[in-house]
Formats: structure tokens, C-alpha cells, sequence
């Protein structure tokens, strides 16, 4: 049996049916004429809930959109604040009104009433959606006068802008000038325009000052250390030894200092923030002592402060015999150790006046009273001297007043003689008058101890025949006739001196005789068998004076010294060694005092 079989088709029972398509498609289309009859309501009114700087809208209308933008944002926006904070506390403040800054409420009307009303289906129903949740807003756009701005933002910057100055460090005649770095700023006007014209609220505004800043290239931090250092130093200071005192002002104390500016090396001085503007190089400054003036500063200190010891002498009595004058111990700064407590403490700042209180040690004298009253017995007259001068009572006041600061002085053995350092002040109060002297190779009659090389030649002429350790010698600017001649000892302050040492093992007294027209000098000491020998003068190089040199006041018309060049030697024994031999050059210039008449 064949058993075929017809083929049945059948529908499923997910085949969708028309009424599905088409409730939604109604729908959508239900929606889409409702939404058109929305827009179309609201085409000329502002969406629901819309805010504008704000300020709600919502379904105004373009007058009376107007309007309240008019009274809730234009107005309170012109009669609002704005202050400008800048640095140093500095403030500025004026309004919106006076800037000439107010929103533009016809775009802003304009803007409102297109929002959801423009663009594609899909992107106005997006902006309904937005205003219907209250998520809808449009900015106010500003309008201004610029040149109110401008004028404003040129008066903030006028107060504000600086350029960089660089720190530094001076010694001046008061002591220390510190002058502070300046950090370089200038206002970011762009800035401060974009935030005069935001409109991020409709009250009053703060708005902080933005700065470009520019390092100098001695910053604060390139002089902070230094200056410290240099302000400490040069703090007033005493120095108390015992019963005395002395102090020193902060410009001699500046003298002390080396002030130094350098370049910095790396990661020496504080980082210069990331957004300021450095220099293209940066200094330091650096404060030292310097070490030769603290050691003579001290020396100073201790020729006021110390208590020097006092060498045995001798008083010379009536009838010859020498009566010891006993010796007295003193006391001495010990000025290395000075030294070091200054370098130690004028960095460190003090509150006060500063003091320091140096360590002292015991002066003991060369020449001990002992020792002067063992040689006693044995002193005698080694050298003597006498020259002689014109009568005068100005050049006898000088000579005298000169010779008396030498006499009765001793010289313990090994100790140094300087004309200068002995004498004393030259002036009208210790007696000096005002009398001739040779200045530059002429006559002078108004110079205070005029006079006073009759002292030196005579003292010199002593120790030379003594047979001492003669250090410094100068001849006179021409030749005096009454002193021996190439044989002479000027002196003359600064830098000619007369200088000899004791060179022996006994002390030496001076005693000095002045007459009315004559100085003697003699000398005591224990006979120590020197034997000195002066040569004969050499002269050479003669000249006379030029016709036409001018005369000296000290001549006569007619009268003339001849310049010439001179030697003379100086020999001293000690038994067959000679322990000296100088010879002595001058140069004498020639003097007139001009044509005979």
C-alpha cells in the first residue's frame, strides 16, 4: 500500500498582528502633535523653568521677559559691588555701573526665547526635557564700555606693578646698608578683564588680584644669611679691660668686614616658584672678617687698653750719681686671643650693646729694677753731642719741647728707638710753635715744631758715635750749613723717621741739655769697648741754582747753597770685628735766595 501525504503550511502563534504596530504608531504620533501644539504654544514665550543668569523665566513672554530682566538681574547687577584684593593689602572697590559692564539683556531675551525652539526634533525635546527638570539655563552675556575697564584695570596696575630690584649690602659712613631684594610683579590684566566681565553672580563680587612675578638676581634669600651676619657684627660694641674702656661705633666696625656678592652655586637659595619669571643669573652675598683688619683693629684696642710695664730708669742726681727708679709690672690685652673671641662673637645677634671682656696677661719689663741697679755702678757718658742754631724764640720753644720727651728715657738692652713713635703729638698745647722748615727742598716758616730735625741730628750724631744699630736715616731736602755735613737726620711726619736700636747687653739713658742757641744729647750706658770710625765727606755732583728757581724766604738776595750728592761712611769695631758699616748718601738740592740786589 502506497500512503502519500499533502503538504499543510500553518501560521505560527508569534506572527505579530497589525493592531501592535499600530497602538504605537499612534501613540507616537498622538505625542509628536501634542508636542507640536506645546511648541507651538510656547513660541513666543520662554520654556517652563527656565532661568536666565538666574533668573527664572519660565513661560514669560518677550516683553515680559524683558522686563524682569530689567528689574531681577540688570539693575541689581549695576548697583552691585566689585573689589579687587590685591597683595600688601591693598583693596579697590567700585560697581558694575561705573565699569560701564552690564548684561545684554536683548540677547539675553533673544537667547531664552530660541532655547528649545531651535535645532533638530530630537535636540528640542532634549531642552524640554532639561526645562521641565529645572536643568534648563541660559548665561547672560556681558556688554561693556572698554575704555572704562581699561582705565581701571591701568589704575590697579599703576598701584601694584614693580619692577625686581636686586638686595645688597654696603658699608657706609654710618656702618651697614642693607638694602632689600624686590620681587618684580606685574598684574595680569587679561585676567582681571575676563573677571570684571563674568557673570557668575548678580551680587557683589570679590575678584583676587592674579600677579606675574620676576626675581632679581640677589633675591631675599641671596642676602638673608649675609645680612644677619653683618647687622650682628656691626652692633655697637665695648671692649672693658680692668679699669678701663673703650668702645666702638658700628661704622668702625664695618671696617672689620669683607663683603663679598657671588655667583650662587646650585641649590643654594631658595627655588623660585614655577610660574615667576628667574634671572638669568643669581648672586649671593657673603660676609667674612678680614683678618688684617681685626689684628690691627685689636693692636689699636691694646695700645688704649693695656697697662704697659714700666722699665727701670735712672734719676741723675746733683752731683752726678744715678739713683734707680725701681721698675713697674704691667698688664697686656692678650690680643690673639682678642681676636678670636671677636671672630667668635660679633656674628651671633644680640638684643643689647655688646661687651666683651678680654683676657689679660702680665706685662713684665725688659728692663728690671734689678738689673738697672746692677749696672748702675758701671754707667757712664758713651756719646755726646752739641749743635747750635740760629736765635729764635719759636725754633728754642720746639727744639726744647722736643728734646725733653727724650730725656731721662731708657733703652733696655735689645730695645727699639723711633723718633716719631717716642715724640709724641706735635701740637700748640704740649708748647710747639709755628716755625721754619724744609718742605719739598724749601723753606717753610709756618709749620707747627718747625725745629724739631735740630733734635733728631743731634740725637743721631750721639748714637752714631756711640756705635748702636742706626735702622733709619734721611738727609735734609738742601744742606744746613751748622750740621756735619752728609751727617744729618731729618724727620718728618709721615714717613721719615729716625730710628736705632740698643744693640747691646747694658741699658742706655739719654739726657738731653737745651741752651738758648744750642742742643746737647748725652749718652749713659756701661762702656762696651765699640770703636767708631766716620769718614771724611765725599761730595760730587755740584750744582748751583737755576736762574731762574724760585728764591727761598729763608735766604738773603744773594745768598746760595749749592746742591750736591754726598757720601760718608759710618764704621764700628767690637775689637777687630766690624759689627756696623753704612755708607750714608744725601742728596742735597740747591738753594738761593735769588739775584743779589
Amino acid at each position: 500500500m502506497t500512503v502519500s501525504a499533502k503538504e499543510v503550511r500553518t501560521f505560527t502563534a508569534d506572527r505579530t498582528p497589525w493592531r501592535y504596530v499600530l497602538v504605537p504608531l499612534l501613540a507616537v504620533a498622538a505625542l509628536a502633535a501634542f508636542a507640536f501644539g506645546v511648541d507651538a504654544a510656547f513660541a513666543d514665550r520662554a520654556l517652563p523653568r527656565l532661568t536666565v543668569g538666574g533668573v527664572e523665566v519660565g513661560t514669560l513672554p518677550a516683553a515680559e521677559l524683558r522686563d524682569r530682566l530689567v528689574q531681577e538681574a540688570a539693575r541689581p547687577w549695576a548697583a552691585a559691588r566689585v573689589v579687587v584684593e590685591g597683595p600688601d593689602a591693598l583693596e579697590w572697590t567700585t560697581t558694575n555701573q561705573a565699569l560701564a559692564i552690564a548684561p545684554d539683556v536683548d540677547l539675553a531675551v533673544s537667547q531664552a526665547l530660541a532655547y528649545g525652539h531651535t535645532g533638530t526634533a530630537a535636540q528640542r525635546l532634549v531642552a524640554w526635557i532639561d526645562a521641565l527638570q529645572g536643568r534648563a539655563a541660559v548665561p547672560f552675556a556681558m556688554r561693556a564700555d572698554g575704555a572704562a575697564i581699561d582705565e581701571w584695570v591701568r589704575t590697579i596696575a599703576s598701584s601694584v606693578d614693580r619692577p625686581a630690584s636686586d638686595g645688597a649690602i654696603v658699608p657706609t659712613l654710618l656702618g651697614i646698608d642693607v638694602t632689600q631684594a624686590v620681587i618684580g610683579r606685574t598684574v595680569d590684566s587679561a585676567a582681571l578683564r575676563r573677571a570684571l566681565l563674568a557673570s557668575g553672580t548678580l551680587g557683589d563680587r570679590d575678584i583676587a588680584l592674579q600677579l606675574h612675578e620676576t626675581y632679581p638676581a640677589v633675591d631675599r634669600s641671596g642676602i638673608r644669611d649675609a645680612a644677619a651676619k653683618a647687622i650682628a657684627a656691626t652692633t655697637a660694641l665695648t671692649i672693658v679691660a680692668g679699669d678701663r674702656s673703650t668702645g666702638e661705633d658700628a661704622a668702625g666696625l664695618a671696617t672689620l668686614l669683607v663683603i663679598e656678592k657671588t655667583l650662587a652655586a646650585p641649590d643654594e637659595l631658595d627655588a623660585i616658584p614655577a610660574d615667576a619669571s628667574a634671572p638669568a643669573a643669581r648672586y649671593i652675598y657673603r660676609v667674612r672678617f678680614d683678618d688684617g683688619a681685626v689684628a690691627g683693629w685689636v693692636s689699636r684696642l691694646a695700645a688704649l687698653l693695656d697697662h704697659p710695664a714700666k722699665n727701670a730708669t735712672y734719676a741723675v742726681q746733683p752731683d752726678g750719681t744715678l739713683v734707680v727708679v725701681p721698675a713697674v709690672d704691667g698688664v697686656k690685652i692678650d690680643q690673639q686671643q682678642l681676636v678670636a673671641d671677636v671672630k667668635a662673637q660679633l656674628f651671633t645677634r644680640v638684643r643689647a650693646p655688646r661687651e666683651i671682656v678680654p683676657v689679660a696677661v702680665v706685662d713684665t719689663p725688659v728692663l728690671t729694677t734689678e738689673m738697672a741697679t746692677r749696672y748702675a755702678p758701671q754707667m757712664t757718658q758713651v756719646a755726646t753731642f752739641t749743635t747750635t742754631y740760629p736765635a729764635d724764640a719759636a725754633r728754642h720753644a720746639n727744639i726744647t719741647t722736643g728734646a725733653m720727651q727724650f730725656n731721662d728715657l731708657v733703652l733696655a738692652p735689645g730695645q727699639s728707638f723711633s723718633f716719631w713713635d717716642l715724640l709724641g703729638p706735635v701740637s700748640v698745647d704740649r708748647g710747639y710753635a709755628f716755625a721754619g722748615a724744609i718742605i719739598e727742598g724749601k723753606s717753610d716758616e709756618n709749620v707747627i715744631g718747625g725745629g724739631l730735625c735740630q733734635v733728631s741730628t743731634t740725637l743721631f750724631n750721639a748714637v752714631a758715635r756711640a756705635g748702636f744699630e742706626i735702622d733709619e736715616r734721611h738727609a735734609h731736602g738742601y744742606y744746613i750749613d751748622r750740621y756735619p755735613l752728609g751727617f744729618d737726620a731729618a724727620v718728618f711726619e709721615p714717613g721719615v723717621d729716625f730710628k736705632w736700636k740698643n744693640d747691646t747687653e747694658y741699658p742706655v739713658l739719654i739726657k738731653a741739655y737745651p741752651y738758648a742757641a744750642a742742643l746737647r744729647f748725652d749718652l749713659i750706658s756701661v762702656p762696651n769697648g765699640r770703636r767708631v770710625e766716620i769718614g771724611a765727606p765725599y761730595e760730587y755732583n755740584l750744582k748751583s741754582p737755576a736762574p731762574d728757581q724760585p728764591a727761598d724766604p729763608a735766604y738773603l738776595p744773594g745768598g746760595v747753597t749749592l746742591g750736591r750728592d754726598v757720601s760718608r761712611t759710618w764704621t764700628v769695631w767690637q775689637g777687630d770685628t766690624v759689627i756696623h758699616q753704612e755708607t750714608f748718601q744725601s742728596h742735597y738740592v740747591p738753594v738761593w735766595g735769588g739775584p743779589a740786589r
